[in-house]
């Protein structure tokens, strides 16, 4: 049990930490939870049956440094907008192209 929740600890706060610091910071709590999930089962159990915490202390570690990230992202980020009227102008001229270059092919049928 001790090896399982040590693995998936560290799998899930190092998936966190990466999915943290990439533009899909918030799908990085999701690991987080898991992580700090299995740190609560690691420290139950090294209270029962006394065995060193240092996996746990890594864990905990990992998780806090990606749910820091995601915080501040989160905070501080802000969603622009790019300018709609130069897209729609884009959109339109390559709309034109398209029906030109449609009408300047010929069908043998």
């Amino acid at each position: 049990m001790k090896k399982l929740l040590v693995i998936l600890g560290f799998i899930s706060s190092i998936l966190a930490v990466v999915l943290s610091v990439t533009p899909l910071f918030k799908l990085s709590l999701f690991p987080v939870v898991v992580a700090f999930l299995c740190g609560l089962g690691l420290v139950f159990l090294a209270k029962k049956n006394q065995f060193k915490t240092k996996a746990i202390q890594y864990v905990f570690l990992l998780a806090i440094i990606s749910l820091s990230f995601t915080i501040y992202k989160s905070v501080f980020q802000k969603a622009e907008v790019g300018n709609t009227e130069e897209l729609e102008q884009l959109d339109e001229t390559s709309e034109e192209e398209a029906i030109k270059e449609l009408e300047d092919i010929e069908i043998d049928g």
